[in-house]
């Protein structure tokens, strides 16, 4: 996974929080905070929601696990060049802290064991200063971001990640990943998802130490029909086109209704899901803003 925080010859943390006058003409800096603490385009969705009961696999896995979302910190802003030069990259960050909800009973009663979840979310956008200062937010615009990268922000070591995203559409490829570093046009180089078409989403994944078969459980979250997070598998099920060789898949009929969804991959390790009790939480995920057509 590529460096959630880039170094740059000018750096500048800024937070939210400072009220501005009305009447007060805003710095660049101020005008891009203020732009991306408003911009669908950089929020980060917390990966909340849940999946069908048992995960989607056997009797082996959890009867059901989910996350609840307990708090969430401000977005940070890393002013990575000084905006005066009419281009800006800013990476952003927000933390938040969660709940994992385990029960891996299977006897029918809901009654999930809890482990503590404390996530940071990064990504990095540039913008460009296309209108006046008098323009909404100065005329500053986010032109391109990278997928959001999700990663532990606790004490405990993490072990899986992401190494790779794809969606198509049939074999027509609509996006891809190979590195979180990389920039997407919010224009034209997001994926674009129809209602009631069908999708596929790819991805490969790893883990540093694995101990248990299989070591990880892979998921997406997205706009899937009924639950909108679903296991991914590389046992040729469900539009995976090769079973064992390292790529996860998942395909369904693209449902949902709102402009703006957040397609993202998420990977869990296996020792996370034997239990309802130790505090072992270790999960990774890249996600990233895709588009209704």
């Amino acid at each position: 996974m590529g460096k959630l925080i880039t170094a740059a010859a000018f750096m500048t943390l800024m937070t939210m929080g400072c009220v501005q006058d009305p009447e007060t003409v805003l710095s660049d800096s101020e005008n891009i905070r203020d732009l991306l603490q408003s911009s669908g385009s950089v929020a980060m969705t917390p990966l909340d929601g849940q999946g069908e009961r048992g995960g989607g696999k056997d009797a082996e896995f959890p009867e059901h696990w989910w996350r609840s979302l307990t708090s969430e910190e401000p977005m940070e802003f890393i002013f990575e060049n000084d905006p005066a030069a009419g281009v800006c990259t800013v990476t952003v960050i927000r933390t938040l802290e969660a709940a994992f909800n385990i029960d891996v009973t299977h006897d029918g009663v809901l009654n999930p064991g809890v482990k503590p979840v404390s996530d940071i979310r990064c990504r990095r956008v540039i913008l460009q200063r296309t209108g006046e200062e008098t323009d909404p937010h100065g005329g500053w615009e986010v032109t391109h971001i990278t997928p959001a990268v999700f990663s532990l922000n606790s004490g405990l070591e993490q072990q899986v990640y992401v190494q790779s995203m794809a969606l198509y559409a049939g074999d027509e490829l609509l996006w891809e990943c190979r590195s979180p570093d990389t920039f997407y046009s919010v224009k034209d180089g997001l994926p674009v998802l129809e209602p009631g078409t069908q999708v596929r989403v790819e991805a490969e994944v790893l883990h540093t130490n694995p101990v248990y078969e299989p070591p990880y459980y892979v998921y997406v979250h997205g706009p899937c029909p009924a639950w909108p997070r679903h296991w991914m598998n590389d046992e040729g099920l469900w539009g995976d086109i090769a079973a064992g060789d390292g790529v996860f898949s998942y395909e369904w009929y693209v449902e949902g209704t709102s402009d703006h969804w957040f397609v993202a991959v998420d990977v869990l390790d296996a020792d996370t899901m034997l239990d309802q009790e130790e505090d072992d939480y270790d999960s990774g995920a890249w996600g990233i803003l895709a588009l209704r057509s």
